[in-house]
């Protein structure tokens, strides 16, 4: 009766051996077809989604600054979406209207200021810069997007350079700003 139950299961194995075999054969073709932009595909996926969350939460602070146009934190919400999609004409306007509820807020000045040097409005990004260094004359940050204005936007080396060096003088905790000041002042000789 061993035999029999043995002679049986044969078929059955065969067919389940053909079928993993099928299946492996497939992941591998579908693998070997696709896989070169599987990578690609599914980064352009993330951005996206990223994408489309920025969107989805556009519309709700567009909202509220409809019905409260005095919406600090909606209308920071809104410059930061806009800053980061690299859409510098609507982060300025919003970073200008934070900054016009708030003149304070150290904050939206260094972001607007930021953005207007992606403008390419020097003139308004340094009094940005310079209004920082009134509220918080030991800056090396405002202090070192002076020296790239003056470096790259108004062709200024010798005036960079004094920027450079009196952020450097401060001694900035931050290690990558440190880094970047004494890169500057490298390529500045």
């Amino acid at each position: 009766m061993n035999n029999v139950s043995t002679y049986a299961e044969f078929p059955i194995r065969k067919i389940v051996v053909a079928m993993m075999g099928a299946a492996i054969i497939a992941i591998f073709l579908t693998a070997f077809f696709t896989g070169a932009n599987a990578p690609f595909e599914h980064q352009a996926g993330q951005k996206k989604t990223g994408q489309s969350d920025e969107m989805s939460e556009l519309a709700p602070l567009m909202a509220r600054i409809k019905a409260n146009p005095q919406d600090a934190d909606a209308l920071i919400g809104l410059a930061e979406i806009f800053s980061r999609s690299k859409d510098w004409q609507k982060s300025e306007h919003f970073w200008s209207k934070v900054v016009e509820l708030d003149p304070k807020n150290i904050g939206a000045h260094y972001h607007r200021g930021f953005t207007l040097i992606q403008l390419e409005r020097y003139a308004e990004a340094i009094a940005e810069y310079e209004f920082i260094l009134q509220a918080q004359p030991e800056s090396p940050q405002a202090l070192y997007y002076l020296g790239a204005i003056n470096k790259y936007g108004l062709q200024k080396p010798d005036e960079a350079k004094k920027f450079f060096q009196q952020a450097l003088a401060l001694k900035p905790e931050d290690r990558e700003l440190v880094m970047a000041i004494e890169n500057e002042l490298a390529e500045t000789k």
